[in-house]
């Protein structure tokens, strides 16, 4: 035998290897369900605030640029039932449908021209997430007084709601609609998966609403929206400077927002996700889809105000950081085996991860939920690395980690924490998020002490109340040629392999006998034993639904979605 080579039987030797290997699923005794608490069945949407006052939080910055952030605490789950975006429309509409001030139209046109001369980040922005909507305005300190006063206060307090502009944004949210289905495929798997794991609440909907519940909204609508929830209770300040001055002016002019409300905001509750009994597929089908994207999740009671936030911030960070090499999912999938470009874990939502290196704020919720994301993948390999990551969350969920991986996973924390809040907005916006959690413990003001505190008990504690591999949740996007093949796969009982090991470019030779082998070098062998591992690993899969893309976003539910 050639020296550092081991010689195999193709398939029969791979088969062996999995016979060999294959982790058996956990004994009913150690099953981990996501069910949450009975005492957590229903969360108001509405944190403690003091009732007509808008909570203020600040940052100490010597920036010659003031950050302002409003957040609103409602969002896309305050859509009423059939008017599905109308958090988003109303958002924009204040944006870009132009407001009054002193009696004076300012169009989206006018307001350009305004903020021009004080840099591009005076022009205001938004964003609308499921719970929150939240607007930014930055501008210099020397014009902050005019700003305030021009920009900030009138188009907060005094939007137009022309009907003609709503009528243009609704347009411009169909074509949005329609390039989520068509243009952007990994944010499509993304906001497929948010919505599937947690079908049966007002998370279900995309905040930007379906093309069934656009055209319904009326000017009257939005109105309606805006006088119900922007209320001073009803929203968080947020000011990258302590100057007492400059405070008050913000403070009193978000004050005034609707201050003249008679009546209450309205109340909206939230019930829990549907409990996942057992493992179950969505598959979409997207005709030209260039390659495939994997994704599975659960949901459980777990946000940033339980005690196990931080024990499982640790372990997501050792499985599967976003956007870096040092997670073990991205170690397996593509460092050692080329798979694909990335292979991330999340233990709270994350809009905007395509475009994003780092956490993403100003997207809060107390509903959280587990995923894995596998992007992008070839399409015959995507029920490979469905097992492959299932199997591998099952090794975490089943060993937990060992003193010296909680320690390697808090010192890429400390490192990541170098870039969170690396900038004023950054700082700012987590402090917002704070106040939306009511947090005693920032985010980033408390992140280190947080990650020194952990300890590798509470860390697989954590693991073994909230991750679970028996009730999951998943999504894989691929195309129309490939459609067939998945389906199965999924369904089969057979091994389901990756890579060839002729893609791994192993060499053959010949035995005296004449059988031919496959000659593995022995830093493979490990390699191609886990392969075998994945490739046996039972799905046991008790449904799979099938949609085409095109029936996405036309309705609320992901039922309607289905096949």
């Amino acid at each position: 035998m050639k020296k550092g080579y081991q010689k195999l039987l193709s398939f029969a030797g791979m088969l062996l290897i999995a016979a060999c290997t294959t982790i058996t699923p956990p004994p009913p005794t150690t099953t981990i369900t996501n069910e949450p608490p009975a005492a957590v069945s229903q969360a108001n949407i509405e944190p403690p605030y003091n009732p007509g006052e808008p909570r203020l939080v600040t940052l100490a910055s010597s920036s010659p640029l003031v950050t302002i952030s409003v957040m609103v605490t409602h969002g896309a789950t305050s859509d009423p039932v059939g008017k599905e975006g109308l958090a988003n429309l109303t958002a924009d509409a204040i944006l870009d449908g132009g407001y009054t001030n002193a009696g004076t139209k300012v169009t989206k046109e006018r307001l350009a021209e305004m903020t021009a001369p004080w840099g591009s980040g005076a022009r205001p922005s938004n964003f609308t997430s499921s719970r929150t909507t939240t607007f930014y305005f930055t501008a210099p300190r020397e014009v902050l007084g005019q700003y305030v006063r021009d920009v900030l206060r009138p188009m907060l307090k005094e939007p137009a709601f022309d009907a003609q502009e709503i009528d243009r944004l609704k347009n411009e949210t169909l074509s949005t609609i329609s390039s989520l289905r068509s243009e952007d495929l990994e944010n499509l798997g993304l906001a497929v998966i948010d919505q599937y794991v947690l079908a049966g609440t007002p998370y279900e909907h995309h905040p930007v609403g379906t093309d069934a519940s656009i055209p319904t909204i009326t000017r009257d609508d939005v109105v309606r929206f805006y006088r119900d929830f922007y209320r001073p209770e009803n929203l968080i300040i947020g000011v990258s400077t302590e100057d007492t001055a400059v405070v008050n002016q913000v403070r009193e002019a978000v004050r005034s927002v609707n201050r003249n409300a008679t009546t209450a905001s309205p109340k909206v509750t939230i019930p829990q996700p549907t409990a996942i009994a057992g493992r179950e597929v969505f598959i979409v089908e997207e005709p030209n889809a260039p390659a495939a994207s994997v994704h599975l999740g659960f949901p459980y009671a777990v946000n940033r105000n339980h005690p196990d936030y931080w024990p499982l911030y640790v372990a997501n960070v050792w499985l599967g950081t976003h956007r870096d090499s040092f997670g073990q999912l991205y170690q397996k999938i593509r460092e050692e085996r080329g798979y694909n470009y990335g292979d991330y874990s999340y233990i709270e939502y994350w809009g905007g991860r395509t475009s994003s290196l780092f956490q993403v704020f100003n997207q809060p919720r107390e509903q959280q939920y587990f995923s894995l994301w596998l992007r992008p993948v070839k399409h015959e390999h995507a029920v490979h690395l469905a097992k492959a990551a299932t199997y591998e969350l099952e090794q975490l969920v089943r060993r937990g980690l060992m003193p010296d991986d909680v320690e390697a996973a808090k010192n890429k924390a400390r490192i990541l924490y170098l870039n969170l809040g690396e900038t004023v907005p950054r700082l700012l916006a987590a402090r917002v998020d704070d106040a939306f959690y009511g947090t005693q413990q920032g985010f980033l003001d408390d992140y280190l002490a947080s990650l020194d505190a952990v300890t590798p008990e509470q860390v697989n504690a954590a693991i073994r109340r909230h991750l679970n591999t028996e009730n999951i949740k998943y999504v894989i996007v691929t195309s129309t040629p490939h459609l067939a093949l998945t389906q199965e796969q999924l369904m089969s009982r057979d091994p389901v392999f990756g890579k060839s090991w002729s893609e791994y470019e192993f060499t053959t030779a010949k035995l005296p006998d004449g059988t031919t082998v496959w000659q593995v070098p022995e830093a493979k062998v490990a390699t191609v034993q886990l392969d075998a591992a994945w490739a046996n690993y039972p799905l046991r899969l008790r449904k799979v639904a099938v949609t085409n893309v095109r029936n996405l976003f036309t309705s609320p539910t992901m039922s309607k979605a289905s096949n």
